[in-house]
């Protein structure tokens, strides 16, 4: 019965709904409609890594990296993988991916800004054996994210980082990767389109901008000058599609000095005068 009141209560049109059933069964959408109507499993993940690869492809890239921050069981870094795969068929560029978690679930939150009253310590363990297992292509980095991240870009010279998904639960840990931005221009794209999973919820997870992820990307963007992070405005209305939650957790890290961050990618028209 609650399957049943929360489809009825989602505010989406019959044609959508009927679309969206009969694809998951048939598969016949495009890669890029199946994102837009949410046929497939983490469309958040395929709009994010497509967005990237194509503004790769524009840039001159034919490979660029994604990371995942809170691999935990490791659904998402699987399905990273197969949009990987379908990301490559529609754009020529390869990705390569990383997922970074401590490998042991959650550590023990510092204090109230890590906000213990959603998150516990020891909670999303890994089974390291049977996910190295389902991957195919991406890497593991485990370990605590303020020991692993540092030297990750000098240590593994990544094809340039276009997606960033975090999902570290914590603002501790959260503030601890967003220091990946402090490496070298050279190792991202000009714009990184980033997820982050913990920032909106129902009244009872009372996410705010004082405590966990919005508070480390406050952070972030009052101490770094040349790099901001900001949300998508908009992106929900930009597309002619039925709007999801998942719209409003799409940032973008804006890395002003890089060297082709003013690269023209679009090619506006003027309308002509009625």
């Amino acid at each position: 019965m609650r399957s049943i009141a929360q489809w009825l209560g989602k505010p989406f049109p019959l044609r959508f709904l009927i679309l969206r059933s009969l694809d998951r069964r048939l598969h016949f959408l495009p890669y890029p409609t199946r994102l837009k109507y949410g046929t497939i499993e983490r469309a958040n993940y395929g709009y994010c890594l497509l967005h990237a690869a194509k503004l790769a492809r524009q840039l001159g890239h034919v490979r660029i990296s994604a990371i995942e921050f809170g691999v935990a069981g490791g659904n998402g870094l699987v399905a990273l993988e197969r949009h990987a795969l379908s990301v490559t068929a529609e754009t020529g560029v390869q990705v390569a991916i990383y997922g970074f978690d401590t490998g042991k679930g959650l550590p023990q939150p510092l204090d109230y800004r890590d906000l213990p009253y959603l998150f516990q310590g020891g909670s999303y363990t890994m089974d390291q054996d049977r996910l190295r297992a389902r991957l195919r292509s991406a890497q593991l980095r485990l370990g605590p994210v303020e020991e692993t991240v540092g030297e990750f870009c000098h240590q593994e010279n990544p094809p340039p980082i276009g997606f960033i998904s975090f999902d570290l639960d914590y603002y501790s840990s959260t503030a601890a990767a967003l220091r990946i931005f402090e490496a070298e221009n050279r190792y991202f794209l000009p714009r990184v389109t980033c997820y982050f999973d913990d920032i909106v919820g129902d009244i009872d997870w009372a996410y705010n901008e004082f405590t966990g992820e919005l508070l480390a990307i406050q952070e972030f963007n009052t101490a770094h000058e040349h790099v901001k992070i900001s949300p998508v405005n908009g992106l929900r209305y930009s597309r002619d599609w039925v709007s999801r939650l998942w719209h409003e957790q799409i940032f973008v890290a804006h890395l002003f000095q890089h060297a082709d961050y003013g690269q023209p990618i679009s090619n506006p028209t003027q309308a002509p005068l009625h």
